[in-house]
């Protein structure tokens, strides 16, 4: 023993004090390795989760699933080829993790940011992606079946079926609606028969009992309002002239049941511009000037303005118009057949100069 508490050996002087930090130091020396080692395991994690499915891409990717499902593989590959500048590895690494499933028919929105996971979910569950449908007003059957089309999966000739073909049409009021594509042309129907039933509220029922017409005659008559003129100062009282004629029991002669009835008949191209004699003796179930009553569907969507304009219209009298040669647009209105005869001169001394 020698002073300050050193041990004399063979091995030399130890002091007690320098063993214990020894072994105090020894666990500090580990510790930040196992925090450095579990940081990066934690990051590494966060980063396999919120991976975009793009790859820090900034395009938007769209997916559409026609009526015959596919395998998710199949797809990501169909748009590589066609999309060279979008880069899918990590979520097509997970669909073959995932088995190469099987993606419902729909339509699918991959956005940049969204998690490769959420996207390959989305996938696999069909969770579409809403798609927005312009309903637009004026617009005829063929271009509407058309434009329908491009929107969902059915053909045109099957939205032409389920809207057109049954014991009554389907009218669809102009709007703008979220759908999804795998609609079918059936389901379609059924919504815009719950719309055109949500418009015609109970006021619009009463109004259109008042007239001693059904809301689908009320819709068929606006078709051919609207159909004449773009002016909505003169919706109401052109309804009240066929109001009147319907009361009569009067044909309602009106041009624009001649034109639907020829372009069905695809008789000319369009437009049409002015109406002839011989369409006017066209045999068609819309040609009003061989057949008494209202069509029997309506010529084009209906602005839903038109539809309340008819529904304020009342008879007073007048049972026809002329376009007004000095104020185009707009009509000369008549409630005699000999006033509405020199209307019509004067309209077409107009046209022919």
């Amino acid at each position: 023993m020698v002073p300050g508490g050193a041990r004399v050996s063979g091995y030399g002087t130890f002091s007690a004090s320098a063993f214990m930090r020894r072994r105090s130091r020894r666990p500090r020396s580990h510790w930040p390795r196992w925090l450095l080692l579990l940081l990066l395991i934690a990051l590494g994690a966060a980063a396999l989760v919120f991976w975009p499915s793009q790859d820090f891409n900034p395009h938007k990717v769209a997916i559409d699933v026609p009526q015959t499902d596919r395998r998710v593989l199949a797809l990501l590959d169909s748009i590589a080829s066609a999309n060279p500048e979008v880069s899918l590895n990590l979520l097509r690494f997970g669909a073959i993790v995932q088995g190469d499933f099987v993606v419902p028919s729909g339509y699918y929105e991959i956005a940049p940011s969204a998690p490769w996971w959420r996207s390959l979910h989305r996938l696999r569950m069909g969770y579409e992606t809403p798609r927005r449908l312009v309903v637009r007003a004026y617009q005829g059957q063929g271009s509407l079946v058309r434009h329908l089309a491009s929107v969902m999966h059915p053909s045109p000739s099957e939205f032409d079926v389920a809207l057109f073909q049954g014991d009554s049409c389907v009218p669809l009021l102009p709007n703008t609606y979220e759908v999804y594509a795998s609609l079918s042309s059936q389901e379609f129907a059924a919504r815009m028969g719950r719309e055109f039933d949500a418009f015609w509220n109970a006021n619009r029922m009463e109004s259109a009992a008042a007239l001693k017409l059904t809301r689908y005659e009320v819709t068929i008559l606006a078709s051919i309002v609207q159909a004449e003129s773009k002016e909505p100062a003169e919706w109401t009282r052109i309804a009240g002239v066929y109001l009147s004629r319907i009361r009569k029991g009067m044909r309602l002669e009106a041009d624009p049941t001649v034109v639907f009835a020829v372009l069905d008949r695809q008789l000319a191209p369009e437009p049409i511009r002015r109406v002839t004699g011989s369409m006017l003796r066209l045999e068609h179930p819309y040609n009003t000037y061989r057949s008494k009553g209202l069509p029997p569907g309506p010529l084009a969507t209906v602005h839903p303005p038109v539809i309340d304009s008819v529904l304020a219209a009342r008879p007073n009298g007048e049972l026809f118009f002329c376009a007004n040669p000095s104020k185009p647009g707009f009509h000369l209105f008549a409630k005699t057949y000999a006033e509405h005869l020199a209307y019509r001169k004067r309209y077409l001394r107009f046209i022919t100069k």
